[in-house]
């Protein structure tokens, strides 16, 4: 029975190891795990997907905090740009919010 218990805990353990960044995968996703932890929400704007594609719009805030908000704001008024792949969603939404004119 002890065997068990720790082999269930070992598991449970690594689930939530690599269960990290990356929680949506929609925009509409970003919405909800981003209304329900800010430390999810952070994680998945600092992802892979996101991060470099956030950091190529120069014309984005320097508050980071401030430009998640907006964009998961954004997100919440257009609900057809928002049913989207995360990455087509926040891209769409970050160029309506701060688009460049150089």
């Amino acid at each position: 029975m002890v065997r068990i218990c720790a082999m269930l805990l070992v598991m449970a353990t690594a689930s939530l190891i690599f269960a990290a960044p990356a929680q949506a995968d929609t925009g509409k996703d970003l919405i909800q795990v981003c209304g329900q932890s800010a430390s999810l929400c952070n994680s998945d704007f600092q992802s892979d997907q996101l991060a470099p594609l956030l950091k190529a719009n120069a014309c984005m805030p320097a508050d980071t905090g401030k430009a998640q908000t907006d964009i998961v704001a954004w997100l919440g008024k257009h609900p057809k740009t928002a049913e989207r792949a995360i990455t087509v969603a926040v891209k769409a939404a970050s160029r309506a919010l701060w688009p460049c004119k150089k």
